[in-house]
């Protein structure tokens, strides 16, 4: 359960990365207990993708992620929200953008 209340429940984007649209939904009751970012892409090569949300982070972080603008094309051409876990191998997001290091856990 998130500290900072979120109002943010579900946001649909374009995903220059996959060039798909991206639905974003907040998932406050999965199964962990923790709070999960999950994203449903309108892709045959891209379905789901999920991964946890600090309970610190508050609706403007979130949408600070979502909104980062796209990195330079490559091999890891990764939307935002896919940083985290797919360079970091992290379970959960954390402000890479801003200096912040991968959580211990």
């Amino acid at each position: 359960m998130a500290i900072v209340p979120r109002r943010l429940k579900r946001i649909e984007v374009h995903c220059p990365e996959y060039e798909t649209t991206a639905m974003i939904r907040i998932n406050d009751a999965h199964s962990s207990g923790v709070d999960h970012l999950e994203v449903d892409y309108r892709s045959p090569d891209h379905s789901h993708y999920t991964i946890g949300i600090p309970d610190d982070w508050s609706d403007q972080d979130l949408l600070e992620l979502i909104f980062l603008p796209p990195r330079d094309p490559g091999k890891q051409n990764w939307p935002a929200w896919e940083i985290p876990a797919y360079h970091f191998v992290s379970s959960r997001l954390f402000r890479f953008w801003k200096g912040e290091k991968k959580p211990d856990k």
